[in-house]
């Protein structure tokens, strides 16, 4: 898959600051990771990117059309040798960054890829002045539940019959705050530092 100038794509201004290119693929300076913007060129590879890594209840190809097309909507990708090594896919709505999915190629799993990826939703959010990122995820799948507890997530609810098939969700969010909000709401020790 190649990788394309961010001004060939419909990318939200401010990714125009928050990535970087370099003769190849879009690099985020928050996470030092290289990760592009998705367009609807990458549809077929993203497609059986979901296949490789959802062995059921995946997206439809439809909706992964939808999700490249929607200007509310951002793909990025890390490219490995000759494929797609992770993706992840989010919504914007209103104050709220929604994270729809997380996907690592099951040979690279493991590796921190899917933290790099969740670090680069955040600096997204801090860059466009969004509060908070939400994200749903079955109430089964515990390895998903416990990785972003890790990160900071805190359930905040169960969503019965949430997907197509019947089963339910825990719905999930983290606040998102600047660097200085969240270093000042840190308790001061006696000699004025934060702890």
């Amino acid at each position: 898959m190649a990788s394309c100038p961010i001004g060939a794509i419909k990318a939200p201004p401010i990714w125009r600051e928050l990535l970087t290119w370099s003769k190849g693929p879009i690099t985020t300076r928050a996470v030092g990771r290289a990760l592009r913007v998705a367009g609807t060129i990458d549809l077929d590879a993203l497609y059986r990117f979901e296949i490789l890594c959802f062995r059921e209840h995946r997206f439809r190809r439809d909706h992964v059309d939808w999700i490249l097309r929607n200007e509310r909507a951002l793909t990025l990708v890390e490219d490995g040798p000759k494929k797609v090594t992770a993706a992840m896919m989010l919504l914007f709505e209103g104050h709220t960054c929604r994270v729809l999915s997380v996907a690592v190629a099951p040979k690279a799993r493991r590796h921190g890829i899917g933290t790099r990826m969740m670090q680069a939703a955040e600096a997204v959010c801090l860059e466009r002045g969004l509060s908070t990122i939400r994200l749903e995820v079955s109430t089964k799948n515990l390895v998903a539940i416990e990785f972003y507890r890790r990160l900071g997530y805190r359930t905040d609810g169960v969503l019965y019959g949430y997907y197509s098939w019947g089963e339910d969700a825990y719905s999930m969010h983290k606040a998102i705050l600047p660097p200085s909000a969240s270093e000042s709401s840190r308790p001061l020790t006696s000699a004025g530092h934060t702890t």
